[in-house]
């Protein structure tokens, strides 16, 4: 008989490469550096930097809210004075594109999180979360297309689109173009959200985004837009003078839409809430790892118990700023299904907990 003896940190390793390789992850995703914007800047000269800083806080603004605020008064008055939230700036130079003869310069602000988030509750503005829906975006012209053109030039063409959705705080997945085909073409023409589904789960996307195009930055352009999440379809159209204000809007209407939906749902939020989470059916490591580190992650959750494992069910107490940001929050991980809650009997200890059961979905 041959003794097999395994190291422990292999072990685990190899678990968590399984995890990564073929676990179902969470859809929604974390918006990482909430509080830094790069703003492209003509010099480093004092003037620019004091505009670049108020174009920053009103980006940042838009950002965290996934709303419009710059027209509320106290808003207004901070980004006056924008210079005040700054924590620290430096300067970023980016190498020419063609046809531009020289480089770009851009500042990089960091904003200071506990005067941003002060003037949000100042002004009466609720925070949209961090952890937040993953938006797949297809667009075509008027050809069957896709857009935005590959570049004759070797120049990366969707890296600006990704830089407009990160400023925005939208998680953007966009198809690779070896993915891209004529019937997918048709169906993004002809805004059939239903029939790309397949699509969505594919690029492990919460929210569709689609648009049928057509213009050029020489007469316009103007769109036609259709915005799926949670089987709910947005009807949408956008004009703008150029294909990247075109973007930039279409991302400006999407997150106010998906930050509405969710400021919404939260604004009968009961406050602070001691639960217990009981998911059943979770059969293997990486799904209790997957479990687990969403868990940790969540932005809604104070403290997070010890988790208890009975079979192929967890047992977990968790501490929740408020109920209904916590439901809203843990609805975008996709792999949990929602079951039933099943209050504390009549009667029973002030201090039992009210299960909340879900279901893991492989």
């Amino acid at each position: 008989m041959t003794l097999l003896i395994i190291d422990m940190k292999i072990l685990f390793s190899t678990l968590c490469c399984l995890l990564l390789l073929h676990g179902h992850a969470a859809l929604a995703a974390r918006i990482e550096e909430p509080y830094s914007v790069e703003i492209p800047v003509s010099s480093q000269s004092p003037a620019d930097r004091t505009e670049a800083m108020r174009s920053g806080l009103t980006l940042l603004l838009a950002r965290l809210s996934g709303q419009q605020v710059d027209a509320d008064p106290l808003v207004k008055k901070a980004v006056s004075k924008a210079e005040n939230y700054v924590q620290q700036f430096s300067y970023v130079q980016a190498p020419a594109i063609p046809p531009a003869l020289s480089s770009v310069w851009r500042i990089k602000l960091g904003f200071s999180p506990p005067m941003v988030n002060q003037l949000l509750a100042d002004a009466g503005v609720a925070l949209w979360p961090l952890d937040r829906p993953r938006v797949l975006m297809m667009m075509v012209n008027e050809q069957g297309a896709f857009l935005p053109l590959p570049s004759t030039d070797n120049i990366d063409v969707t890296a600006p689109l990704l830089a407009k959705a990160e400023m925005r705080g939208i998680p953007l997945a966009l198809l690779a173009q070896a993915e891209q085909d004529l019937v997918l073409a048709v169906h993004v023409q002809q805004l059939d959200a239903s029939a790309l589904t397949a699509q969505m789960q594919q690029a492990k996307a919460d929210a569709l985004l689609i648009g049928n195009v057509r213009g050029s930055d020489a007469v316009g352009w103007n769109g036609q837009w259709v915005l799926r999440f949670k089987e709910q379809d947005q009807i949408f159209q956008q004009k703008s003078a150029t294909f990247d204000g075109l973007v930039n809007e279409v991302l400006r209407q999407t997150a106010a839409y998906l930050s509405g939906l969710y400021i919404s749902s939260a604004v009968v939020d009961t406050g602070p809430a001691q639960l217990r989470l009981q998911i059943d059916g979770v059969k293997t490591y990486p799904a209790y790892m997957q479990l687990r580190q969403y868990l940790e992650k969540t932005e809604a959750v104070q403290r997070l118990g010890s988790m208890q494992i009975n079979g192929t069910t967890v047992v977990v107490d968790v501490d929740v700023k408020g109920k209904e940001s916590f439901r809203n929050l843990i609805s975008l991980f996709n792999s949990l299904q929602w079951q039933e809650e099943i209050a504390p009997p009549a009667g029973s200890e002030p201090s039992l907990r009210p299960v909340w059961r879900y279901q893991w979905v492989q």
